[in-house]
């Protein structure tokens, strides 16, 4: 976790393919991606400068070109894919947690999602 700052971007809601069942192969479904990206932000707060910050919009188009670039039967290797992704688009990101949830998963039960919470520092 950072000392000097986290940016936030949360419910990125992304339609693909990913899962283990051929119905969402096929089908596909709605993903909420939620990212905490640690950053140093203290130049940033003194510059008021887009240059001395992580810039929101693009990493929402590297993150969702990241998710829908292959399908991944599972959520863990779709998280890793983004959090790489993010890595090699922002050096001065020094950890990333992903919360990523299927609202409508094929299971048979009243449930409001599922899903899988991970981090990842740069050295991983």
């Amino acid at each position: 976790m950072s000392e000097t700052g986290r940016i936030l971007i949360e419910k990125l809601d992304i339609y693909a393919y990913h899962g283990v069942f051929s119905e969402e192969e096929r089908l596909g479904q709605r993903f909420l991606l939620d990212m905490v990206l640690d950053v140093d932000l203290r130049q940033a707060a003194k510059s008021d400068a887009l240059t001395d910050t992580v810039d929101y919009g693009r990493a929402v188009a590297v993150a969702s070109e990241a998710f829908t670039a292959r399908r991944y039967q599972l959520l863990e290797a779709a998280a890793r894919a983004v959090a790489l992704a993010l890595f090699a688009a922002f050096p001065p990101i020094a950890g990333i947690e992903i919360t990523l949830r299927k609202p409508g998963p094929p299971i048979p039960a009243a449930l409001g999602s599922v899903g899988i919470r991970l981090g990842f520092r740069r050295e991983d």
